[in-house]
């Protein structure tokens, strides 16, 4: 583990028109710039941020990649920066093109600068990378997972832009946001200050009142991004997504924010590559926030839980992912779950982990 805390960005910038301010926000670390992003994106800020790169003087380049956040691509494109003499990177897109950026720029040791145009997760602020094979298959937590020396350099988000993505990206961003209260508690209905460091329940306690504030404005937060509106909803839950979630993730050192919802992720990632690949980060992450509140004792919440997941049109089930829920795959959940760490290996424990994976299968 890396002894420093990184607990925010360089510079982050979030407004309307914010697209308008790249050019001389880039500019800051250099004159030469590789962009990275993914055919949508591409296609939605290219005219725009040519404009704005030309304005001052900059020159660029456009590269499109829509594969996974690989460690050939990293490395591939690392090479071609600095074998082109580019002094920044810059990626604009979802989440998988904010960790290959992140990642890119480390390897080359170049500033980055990330242009989200999905909120689905916090990717474009955390100083770390979810690595892939090609195929999509998760390496996972202890397997492969990119954790950088340094902050990113610059975050610019656009509401306006934000605003024109599917409410479902919204959705999984929020569940995403909503999973570090529940992630901490792992095991317990409750957490202790003095059972945990000073730094973590900090994490914690700001994770709570993430999770009320978007527990409270989500349907307002949905409708409006599903209408296009730029609302004060809006506006606290994109900086809430991206600044709060990403703070969160630097005081926990990116370890302890997590568990058993988010390695639930990886184990559909990893075994159920095929079936999962049509659903988001947050989607699955989501679904498995039952899990994590039936390990958490809390199954009283779950119903609760679940009908606000159904309004958001969120997957409630393994069956809802393309998982069958047949015993073989039940099997391969618990025997990854149990070796992750976040299960405490006595009688109940295992008892419980059992319960907790039949809660997000057909009987509840």
């Amino acid at each position: 583990m890396d002894i420093a805390y990184k607990l925010g960005a360089g510079r982050y910038i979030q407004m309307p028109g914010a697209i308008e301010k790249s050019g001389q926000e880039i500019a800051r670390y250099g004159q030469n710039i590789l962009i990275l992003g993914g055919p949508r994106a591409i296609s939605i800020l290219k005219q725009d941020l040519s404009r704005q790169l030309k304005q001052n003087n900059l020159k660029y380049q456009f590269l499109e990649y829509d594969g996974y956040t690989t460690w050939q691509a990293a490395d591939r494109f690392s090479e071609y920066a600095l074998e082109h003499g580019f002094d920044v990177i810059a990626g604009i897109g979802g989440g998988r093109i904010m960790d290959l950026s992140k990642a890119v720029a480390h390897k080359a040791q170049l500033p980055v600068v990330t242009i989200p145009t999905s909120s689905a997760t916090c990717a474009a602020y955390t100083p770390m990378s979810v690595m892939y094979e090609e195929n999509g298959k998760a390496l996972g937590t202890k397997n492969g997972n990119f954790y950088h020396d340094y902050e990113v350099n610059s975050i610019i988000i656009d509401e306006q832009i934000m605003v024109q993505q599917p409410p479902r990206y919204a959705a999984a961003g929020i569940l995403d946001s909503m999973a570090k209260v529940v992630e901490i508690r792992n095991g317990h209905p409750e957490v202790q200050k003095e059972n945990m460091s000073f730094e973590l329940y900090t994490a914690y306690l700001l994770s709570q009142y993430i999770y009320d504030e978007l527990k409270r404005n989500y349907q307002k937060i949905y409708i409006d991004i599903e209408e296009h509106r730029i609302s004060k909803e809006v506006h606290d839950y994109l900086y809430i997504n991206f600044a709060l979630t990403g703070f969160i993730s630097g005081s926990s050192k990116a370890l302890g924010q997590t568990a058993l919802a988010h390695e639930m992720y990886y184990a559909v990632r990893k075994y159920f590559t095929r079936e999962g690949l049509g659903f988001l980060h947050g989607e699955i992450v989501g679904t498995s926030l039952i899990l994590q509140l039936a390990y958490n004792r809390q199954e009283n919440q779950i119903p609760e839980f679940v009908d606000f997941m159904k309004k958001m049109q969120m997957p409630v089930r393994l069956q809802e992912l393309g998982v069958p829920e047949t015993e073989k795959n039940k099997e391969i959940i618990y025997q990854y779950l149990l070796q992750t760490g976040f299960v405490e290996k006595n009688k109940e424990n295992l008892e419980y982990l059992r319960k907790s994976i039949e809660c997000i299968c057909g009987r509840r």
